[in-house]
C-alpha cells in the first residue's frame, strides 16, 4: 500500500473538499500507473498544532509560510533502483502536489520510503502477487477478497 502521512498546521486543508482534492490527486499515482487497487492508498492527514513543528531551531509560526511535512511510505511495489525512474515519480508526486501546496505558497518537503512487502496483511489477508490475476480482482472489487494461498 501507499501510505501518505501529511503533517501540517490548521487551516491549510480547513475543509473535507480540501482533503479529497489531494487525495484525488494522489490516488492516480498508483491507480493509473502502475494499476494498484484504489483502497490501497491511504492518505492520513495530521493536523498539528503551531507550537509542535520546528524547522532547526525556529518554530515553524515563526516562518513566513505554512510548512507542510509528507511521509510516504510504499508497501505493495517496490520501485526499481534506477535515478531516471525516481527522478520520474517524484515528479509525478510534485505534479499532484503543485495545485494543493505549492501553488498556496506552503513550504514543503517529502520523503519516500519502501518496506518490505512480506511484512504486511489486509484483513488478515496477505495482499496477492502484483499485477496477478488475484490482484486484478482486488481492483476490481476495489477490497480485499479471499483467494487461495490468501492466509497463512
Amino acid at each position: 500500500m501507499p501510505l501518505w502521512q501529511v503533517y501540517h498546521p490548521p487551516g491549510t486543508f480547513p475543509t473535507p473538499e480540501s482533503k479529497q482534492a489531494l487525495v484525488d490527486s494522489i490516488v492516480p499515482l498508483y491507480t493509473e500507473g502502475p494499476g494498484l487497487p484504489a483502497f490501497y492508498v491511504i492518505t492520513h492527514f495530521h493536523e498539528l498544532p503551531p507550537s509542535t513543528t520546528f524547522m532547526g531551531n525556529t518554530p515553524t509560526p515563526a516562518l513566513t509560510k505554512p510548512f507542510i511535512r509528507l511521509v510516504i511510505t510504499h508497501i505493495a511495489v517496490r520501485m526499481p533502483d534506477d535515478q531516471e525512474y525516481h527522478r520520474g515519480f517524484t515528479g509525478s508526486v510534485d505534479k499532484a502536489l503543485k495545485p494543493h501546496i505549492e501553488d498556496k505558497g506552503y513550504g514543503w518537503e517529502y520523503h519516500i520510503a519502501e518496506t518490505e512487502r512480506d511484512l504486511w496483511k489486509i484483513d488478515g489477508l496477505i495482499p496477492p502477487p502484483w499485477n496477478s490475476e488475484e490482484e486484478k480482482m482486488w481492483v476490481r472489487e476495489n477490497k480485499a477478497v479471499e483467494y487461495p494461498g490468501g492466509r497463512v
